[in-house]
């Protein structure tokens, strides 16, 4: 059963699953204690700290959404004793509730704009940024590439350079290159790959070797040795694929998901200029700066030495 729950929960993580929750009628009672009481609708408004391709998941366990009705009527019960306590009077305490509050409205309406901005039909913007942008969009370049490797290993860089220059003469007179690959190179994957490495990106080799390959236009060529950190190479030349676009269909999503990401930045950015740019907004640095405690790092470190050396005495 729990592996059913956890396949199931990613299918609604990634979207593939829709479920449809069962919804009580506002106010239906979840916890009472007297005049205490928990509800459906307390419940609903928990579940809007969660984000929203996630509460489906939260949905589907008992144990889940039974800890959270619990932890709600714990706080609300012990919320309750705060006031008979009058700690709700306290100037400093009711402008901390303000603030939770304005938090979650200003939460709420942030995640509006962005549900504004993931709704907008992006389609033809990424059909244009796909034509714009075609250099983003191709297949990276692929060479064909067959290789020995002549190490270091209880050789000298003499002896290890004469071995490779044997093994490219060899190459160059019509030998078999794969066969040389099995006689000479050192190459750790030469057991899997016999010598041959097929395609594979130029990025891949040591900056010597990706030199002397981009050198290489011929079937056949061979170039080496070639020093690098792990040896001496020499590679021979088997085909290159030049770079191709991806169909657009192929990064379609891609590309909407990007610009959607950057509408909804875009319209966060502008709502924080919106609220910080009016003319009649004051910033009162000074008294800023009176809230700010000044202390002299020397005192800081010495008080923090200090304790330390009492624990450790202790």
């Amino acid at each position: 059963m729990s592996k059913i729950i956890a396949i199931m929960s990613l299918a609604l993580a990634a979207g593939t699953v829709s479920a449809s929750p069962n919804k009580l009628a506002p106010h239906t009672p979840l916890i009472t204690s007297g005049a205490v009481q928990v509800d459906s609708t307390d419940f609903e408004g928990n579940m809007l700290r969660i984000p929203e391709n996630r509460r489906d998941e939260v949905r589907m366990s008992y144990d889940r959404v039974a800890t959270i009705v619990d932890n709600m009527f714990v706080t609300r019960v012990v919320a309750a004793k705060a006031r008979e306590a009058g700690l709700h009077k306290d100037p400093a305490v009711q402008k901390r509730l303000q603030q939770v509050q304005e938090g979650v409205l200003a939460e709420l309406y942030v995640q509006k704009i962005e549900k504004e901005a993931a709704g907008v039909n992006l389609e033809q913007r990424a059909r244009e940024l796909y034509k714009a942008e075609q250099a983003k969009f191709m297949t990276p370049e692929e060479v064909h590439i067959q290789h020995i490797l002549v190490n270091l290993n209880g050789r000298t860089r003499e002896t290890a350079l004469e071995r490779a220059k044997q093994a490219a003469a060899e190459a160059k007179a019509g030998e078999d290159f794969l066969a040389l690959a099995t006689r000479y190179s050192d190459d750790p994957d030469k057991k899997r790959n016999g010598g041959d490495l097929g395609y594979s990106s130029p990025t891949s080799f040591t900056e010597p070797v990706r030199k002397a390959i981009a050198t290489l236009k011929t079937k056949g060529e061979i170039a080496g040795p070639v020093e690098s950190e792990f040896g001496f190479h020499v590679v021979r030349f088997v085909d290159r694929k030049a770079p191709k676009p991806i169909p657009f269909e192929a990064v379609r999503k891609q590309i909407i998901q990007a610009e959607t990401e950057r509408l909804m930045k875009q319209r966060r950015e502008a709502l924080l200029q919106e609220v910080r740019s009016p003319a009649n907004v004051t910033v009162h640095r000074q008294n800023i700066e009176q809230l700010v405690v000044k202390m002299d790092p020397a005192d800081v470190r010495r008080s923090l030495e200090e304790a330390s050396a009492k624990t450790v005495a202790k």
